[in-house]
């Protein structure tokens, strides 16, 4: 038998922080918000697709980690993404754990909802946080995000736009299927 000495001395009972581990279900959330905020932590929520996660992405999730004590984000559940054909390339399951597994966030769940609002009005986090894209979006653009917009105000709860640099998904993956429209 050939093993690993080294490999064989790790304790991975250690490990508290795993992907698996900071992935919740919808109640268990509100449970650990609510435990969250009774230790007078500020709550911050990014929620979204997260389809072909990318630097853009880490970027946007390491800026809002950075406003709050503790950073949940919410996937959108398969059914609801509405990104074009063949999207999302990767389940929600999927898309949840790789946000899981970064260090910057402290918690994942799946939204099966449409929007953020059901999401805004159980968690009512301390922050909102979306893209710098969202902030400079005309009017009408995007009738979710004003509808979000207006709710977290109603409930206190600060809108905060990275400032990150962009980049798209779709737009990669349009150049990964037609390589030869660049």
């Amino acid at each position: 038998m050939n093993e690993n000495p080294t490999r064989s001395k790790i304790d991975f009972s250690s490990v508290e922080k795993t992907s698996k581990t900071k992935l919740h279900s919808f109640t268990d959330m509100q449970e650990l918000i609510l435990a969250t905020k009774a230790k007078g932590q500020s709550v911050g929520l990014c929620h979204g697709c997260f389809d072909i996660f990318h630097f853009g992405h880490l970027r946007h999730l390491e800026s809002a980690s950075s406003f709050c004590d503790f950073l949940i984000v919410s996937v959108t559940s398969d059914r609801f993404v509405k990104k074009g054909k063949n999207r999302p390339v990767f389940r929600d399951c999927y898309r949840a754990e790789v946000l899981a597994g970064l260090q910057c966030v402290d918690a994942a769940v799946i939204s099966d909802y449409t929007s953020a609002i059901k999401v805004l009005t159980s968690f009512q986090p301390s922050m909102f946080f979306k893209g710098q894209e969202y902030q400079a979006m005309e009017l009408g653009a995007n009738p979710s995000f004003i509808e979000e917009q207006e709710l977290a105000a109603s409930l206190n709860i600060d809108v905060i736009f990275t400032q990150e640099e962009r980049f798209s998904s779709t737009q990669a993956l349009q150049r990964l299927w037609n390589p030869d429209n660049d």
